[in-house]
């Protein structure tokens, strides 16, 4: 019994040490670190125009040491109620539209840079997203020639939140000049009627915000 616990405790200290050793980190656009484990609730409502919006989840991946380093993560999409959901770190863009888990493409994050994980939610209507996001470090194998996972860093999780009718009057700080609805095949209505419409607000200090709404 001893024997055992005292291997229990080495390995729990050697995946301490590893966790302390990981080369990336999360942070935020001014380079906060985003500790391991951390929930984000992410509400900030992008207009992409033509009615479609995003919530992109603002998290950057940062390489704290000189050497590139070969990285990646695993991502559980835990919650979907609609829409789609985009990633793009380290490499190309993925879209979902159903929830799973999945282990994104490798690629190279240059000694002491900091990249976007480019991760956003496309809703077509209110509710939340919810994702986990881990960071992964990747090594060269060389028998094989080809890329293992080396070690996990740190995770987080992401919960995109759209409320559309609590954001119509938070757009802007100006006053509304004109509420005009559309349907979804472009024809302009006096006042909307049961169903999913267009909703444009233009402000009295010229902004326009577009968005979809269901009534």
């Amino acid at each position: 019994m001893k024997k055992i616990t005292t291997f229990i405790l080495l390995v729990m200290g050697a995946l301490s040490i590893q966790a302390q050793d990981f080369p990336l980190r999360f942070v935020d656009n001014n380079g906060n670190e985003v500790a391991d484990g951390s929930v984000l609730d992410l509400t900030e409502v992008e207009d992409l125009g033509f009615g479609d919006v995003q919530i992109s989840s603002g998290l950057f991946v940062e390489n704290l040491t000189s050497e590139d380093v070969v990285c990646g993560s695993e991502y559980s999409i835990t919650a979907l109620p609609n829409g789609a959901f985009q990633t793009c770190f380290p490499t190309n863009c993925v879209m979902r539209e159903t929830t799973g888990s999945w282990t994104s493409e490798t690629g190279t994050l240059a000694a002491h840079e900091k990249k976007s994980i480019q991760t956003e939610w496309l809703p077509y209507d209110p509710g939340t997203a919810v994702a986990e996001f881990q960071l992964l470090r990747y090594k060269l194998n060389p028998v094989t020639q080809k890329y293992a996972i080396d070690a996990r860093g740190p995770k987080v999780t992401l919960r995109f939140i759209f409320n559309p009718t609590g954001e119509l009057n938070t757009f802007s700080d100006s006053q509304v000049v004109s509420t005009t609805y559309h349907t979804l095949d472009g024809q302009c209505v006096s006042s909307p009627t049961r169903g999913l419409h267009i909703v444009r607000i233009a402000y009295s200090d010229g902004t326009v915000k577009t968005l979809k709404q269901n009534y």
